[in-house]
């Protein structure tokens, strides 16, 4: 029995243990809300914090503690010696959650022009129970000289097609609509365009986003789970589209916006060079001309964008071949540059191994982090730009988006933009305007720099499938004139199926298996037209000579141009005009005559073959007869003839 009692008081203090939560223990937190994003020195902060108790009935002194400047990716930030701590409360009191108001004056945080860590605490005598963190911009704007920002958006959207180009999202729609308006609204482009044009910025708007626009504002139909309606041009979501196209052909027009070219759909363009695909000069091509004829632009833009801000050697091409004179590449691709990079540069001439060049920018990755992650801190991004404003070296700030629609909201991107406008130390340009001023002085450094493909299991699976259909497309894509509409719709097909949406290593099951219905299209729709062309070898029944003439039949019952090679083969058989040729087959049908010379009976075989890969073939034998053969074979008739008078007279009926 004492033991039985020992034992029920142990689980007796194990269960208030575990049930209990000491003060220090809380699971809440607080969140921070600066009324400004950009203070001076003689200005006061004043910030509204959001506490959550996690349950609990708290007390405590709210303290706020200011650390020296620091970059956003400072793993340290937190844990260096305090500027300052000041007391914004005593003796504060709650339970669950609540809002209050806090104010300091800068002087009194004892910090100059910078981007300073600060923490609230909620201390109850010497322990933290609450606490919650942020980032403060302080500037001096007659301190240092002014510094230049350059911001590079980007605008798409996953797609919202599917094979057969019904779309299954009103999606874009709903991004067009000006009441409700969601969070990444599309409208928010040229309102920001026509409210801050003193904000000059750089926008890479992905070819397919304005194609879906296009297709929208034509009429189009939407399926949703066993539901399709079919909306008509007249329709208000049509023209809800038309007015988004609209919006975008304002900002083409507008002096205070650069439009990059981009890829026709946000892909992985290392991936893409690393198998060595041309895709990526199809991808720009087609990105130019929908941003060309979508946006009515007055001139081919000079600039392009990098999906992710990355770029490979092998990929480097694709942005340089196609037009493009400078493009902006994540701070991190420095590392990959072999050659001399002056201290403080602004740009750089990059160079790939087969001589292809561009000018490169680097974006500051803590500036780029901090606005367009997948959780964006406005009062970081300034926190960034204050202390490059108050640092050494370059006075240019390049804050670039890899990923098309970040996560900022509209709202918030407003919030960005006026603080940006108030500001005199701030001076916005576009990478165009950069370009101007600060052109590289140095000689070009190489890039040296490879990826592996996708690593995910998922992506794997779906690179395999991606890898076997290309190459039936670029056979089609070889026979076929690139201005062909069943080889353009064809390629818009592939730019889509390669997109990042459905290959990242974060693709969903259910985006993945959108791909691979894009991936089964394109190669139903290439095994179609292959099985359109025909191709029929007649050879002479018997012949004598060891030269003769085959006949080749050659059918194209696709309504377009085709080019193909005609190889042909035969065991112990010669051509003497040769065994292969190049031919461009007019919708219908040619007779050709191929002279061959064998040395008995063979086998003629035609192919009519792209880019190595046997599209229809077919074949006939060779029946070689020589002189000797001939009277072995009217010895053989004779005899045979012979035999069937005689069987016929000996044995008929009658005959005696």
């Amino acid at each position: 029995m004492p033991l039985l009692a020992a034992m029920l008081i142990v689980m007796f203090l194990a269960v208030l243990l575990l049930t209990s939560h000491p003060a220090g223990a809380a699971t809440g937190g607080i969140t921070l809300t600066s009324d400004k994003l950009i203070y001076h020195p003689d200005e006061t902060v004043s910030f509204t914090l959001e506490l959550d108790s996690g349950g609990q009935t708290l007390s405590g002194d709210l303290v706020m503690t200011v650390y020296p400047a620091a970059s956003l990716t400072a793993a340290n930030a937190f844990s260096q010696q305090p500027l300052s701590e000041t007391k914004m409360q005593q003796d504060y009191s709650f339970s669950g959650r609540e809002a209050a108001a806090v104010s300091a004056g800068i002087k009194d945080l004892k910090v100059g022009t910078g981007g300073y860590p600060i923490k609230v605490s909620l201390m109850s005598g010497a322990e933290e129970s609450l606490s919650g963190t942020g980032w403060l911009a302080v500037v001096d704007p007659a301190a240092y000289e002014p510094l230049d920002l350059v911001l590079v958006w980007t605008v798409g959207s996953p797609p919202l097609r599917d094979q057969f180009g019904r779309f299954f999202s009103p999606g874009l729609v709903e991004r067009c609509q000006a009441d409700p308006r969601t969070a990444d609204t599309l409208i928010q482009h040229p309102e920001l365009t026509q409210k801050f044009p003193n904000i000059r910025t750089t926008y890479a708007i992905e070819g397919s986003l304005l194609d879906q626009l296009e297709d929208i504002s034509n009429g189009f139909e939407l399926r949703e789970g066993d539901q399709e309606k079919t909306y008509p041009a007249d329709s208000p979501e049509s023209q809800t589209a038309k007015d988004c196209l609209a919006g975008f052909r304002f900002m083409g027009t507008a002096e205070n916006i650069e439009v990059m070219s981009a890829t026709y759909e946000s892909t992985s363009l290392p991936l893409l060079a690393k198998q060595g695909w041309d895709d990526g000069s199809g991808q720009y091509r087609t990105g130019d001309d929908m941003l060309a004829s979508s946006m009515e632009l007055a001139s081919v833009p000079r600039g392009a964008y990098a999906p992710g801000l990355d770029v490979t050697t092998d990929s480097l091409r694709y942005l340089a071949a196609t037009g493009g004179e400078y493009t902006v590449l994540s701070g991190a691709s420095r590392a990959s540059v072999q050659g001399r990079l002056p201290e403080g540069a602004a740009s750089y001439r990059v160079r790939d191994l087969s001589g292809e060049r561009i000018t490169a920018f680097f974006s500051n990755d803590d500036a780029a982090a901090a606005l367009f992650s997948d959780t964006p801190d406005p009062a970081a991004f300034f926190a960034v730009l204050a202390n490059s404003f108050a640092g050494a070296g370059s006075r240019l700030t390049i804050a670039a988006s890899p990923s098309p629609s970040p996560i900022l909201s509209a709202d918030e991107r407003q919030r960005v933009y006026a603080a940006i406008d108030g500001e005199s130390w701030l001076s916005t340009m576009t990478l165009s305007d950069a370009k101007q001023k600060y052109r590289p002085e140095t000689q070009p450094v190489t890039l040296l720099r490879y990826t592996d493909p996708a690593t995910g299991y998922l992506s794997q699976n779906y690179y395999q499938r991606l890898d076997a259909v290309h190459g039936v497309y670029e056979a089609y894509r070889a026979g076929v004139d690139s201005e062909t509409a069943e080889m353009q719709s064809l390629s818009r097909q592939m730019y889509t199926a390669e997109s990042t949406y459905f290959i990242s290593d974060s693709a969903r099951p259910e985006a993945a298996n959108l791909g691979l219905a894009y991936l089964d299209e394109i190669e139903m729709f290439t095994n179609s037209q292959f099985d359109r062309l025909k191709v029929e070898v007649d050879t002479p029944w018997l012949q004598s000579d060891s030269g003769g003439v085959a006949i080749l039949k050659i059918v194209n019952e696709n309504p377009y141009p085709f080019t193909v090679d005609l190889s042909l083969s035969g065991e112990g058989v010669s051509f003497p005009d040769g065994a292969g040729q190049r031919l461009r087959l007019e919708p219908g049908t040619i007779e050709l005559e191929v002279p061959f010379n064998s040395d008995g009976w063979s086998r003629i075989d035609a192919r009519l073959e792209s880019r190595g890969v046997t599209l229809v073939e077919d074949g006939a034998g060779i029946h070689l007869v020589t002189t000797r053969g001939w009277i072995v074979i009217l010895f053989t008739l004779a005899a045979l003839i012979a035999g069937i008078a005689y069987a016929y007279i000996v044995t008929r009926p009658g005959v005696r």
